[in-house]
């Protein structure tokens, strides 16, 4: 049996992870550690599912780590890619760092069917040695993006990928840039409106990038044609907009114009991150601010409210960086635009990881006094998130360094 564990905030995550697999494996949901135990004891092959955010990473390593002494046990997510070998020290069983849809189903048949395959995109142990699995890039569109044993209905993802390399994030690591052709999308848009879901969110790591032929111009045909089909379905869709963000050289009049009509959303989010230009190079954004701010004063000439991201606290930002940052951040307000603030989190397995954040700047907390009803966010949450990471892997490597016997070797093939 799988038994698959919810955590807060996975349930998106297992929808994909199960998809491939539902109607042909017995599954159970198991919403505490008490469920997730007594599965396991009744059961005599029992598998264990979790899908692995950062943050629920810290809150539930240690439960992980008891179940992998119970049960075989595999972990996908974001967390998953970004940080495999802790995984794997913990007694992880298999690790997904790619795409799931190909893996889960091998590891279902490896460990409820005997078979002696290698699951694709997985790392995993076997006989005391971690080995790999081939990698597999699979077709999104034979896949559908719900679930209907955990009755989850997440946003469709619309585009796998990113052809850019931002060092705070993970998403480049999914490439090649992959798209779910407007069919396939209609036909989710079908079933979720039969479920009742009529607004359509989407999962794009550049919303205005969806069909784009060298992922960085937006192909307005392809937009026009998706929104088009989304509409016909019985769908209203919200597309550059949680949790499909765009960048801003995709805000244009031409994108805009073609787009107002079709879109349910009169938000379009999309990054500054920072206006220091020493810490764009950093983090590998390629744009300048000026870039940002002609995106602000081409959303509210076309009606919309621009939803601008920044990032305070990144490894090595300055006084002069913070000065930058906030006059930015002024002038984008008197365009009319909201900023959406945020602190840096050290993720593992971005190029960032292994710096620790910048102290927040006292002019952070007086711009957001000043213009408190144009500012949002989860900053203040997000400081006490990432003290809460680092403490984490502290604790983390003295539990593994306590631990008996030897560590796995390897990779191999």
């Amino acid at each position: 049996m799988l038994i698959v564990r919810e955590l807060p905030w996975s349930r998106n995550g297992l929808a994909y992870a199960l998809s491939p697999i539902e109607e042909g494996v017995r599954v159970f949901v198991a919403r505490s550690r008490d469920e997730l135990i007594a599965a396991i004891e009744k059961d005599e092959r029992p598998v264990v599912l979790y899908s692995l955010s950062t943050p629920n990473f810290v809150e539930y390593w240690r439960e992980i780590a008891s179940v992998a002494s119970k049960a075989p046990v595999v972990v996908g997510g974001p967390h998953a890619i970004g940080d495999p070998a802790t995984l794997l020290r913990l007694g992880v069983k298999y690790v997904v760092i790619g795409d799931g849809e190909a893996a889960l189903p091998a590891i279902v048949r490896r460990e409820l069917e005997g078979s002696d395959e290698k699951p694709p995109n997985t790392l995993f142990l076997s006989d005391g040695r971690i080995k790999s699995g081939p990698r597999e890039f699979v077709d999104i569109n034979r896949y559908r993006t719900y679930s209907t044993v955990l009755d989850a209905y997440p946003p469709i993802e619309i585009m796998r990928g990113c052809v850019y390399r931002c060092s705070f994030c993970l998403t480049w690591r999914l490439s090649p840039v992959r798209y779910r052709g407007v069919e396939s999308v209609a036909d989710m848009v079908r079933a979720y409106v039969k479920r009742g879901i009529k607004d359509i969110r989407f999962v794009a790591p550049v919303g205005f990038l969806y069909g784009s032929r060298d992922g960085r111009t937006p192909d307005v045909g392809s937009l026009v044609e998706l929104l088009e089909a989304v509409r016909r379905a019985g769908g209203r869709p919200y597309l550059g907009t949680f949790p499909s963000e765009t960048r801003p050289e995709t805000v244009t009049d031409e994108v805009l114009k073609a787009l107002r009509g079709l879109l349910a959303n009169r938000r379009i989010s999309f990054g500054l991150q920072t206006a220091s230009e020493r810490l764009l190079k950093l983090s590998k954004r390629e744009h300048d601010v000026e870039v940002v701010l002609n995106a602000a004063e081409t959303a509210r000439r076309h009606g919309f409210t621009p939803i601008v991201d920044v990032i305070a606290g990144l490894p090595g930002e300055g006084e002069e960086d913070v000065r930058a940052t906030v006059a930015a951040m002024e002038k984008l307000v008197k365009l009319g635009s909201k900023i959406r603030l945020h602190y840096f989190i050290p993720l593992p397995g971005t190029p960032l990881w292994g710096l620790r954040p910048a102290p927040l700047h006292g002019d952070y907390r007086k711009f957001a006094a000043k213009y408190a009803p144009y500012v949002e966010g989860y900053w203040q949450e997000q400081i006490e998130l990432a003290n809460k990471i680092l403490e984490t892997y502290r604790e983390v490597e003295a539990f593994l360094s306590r631990r008996s016997g030897p560590l796995p070797a390897g990779p191999t093939a």
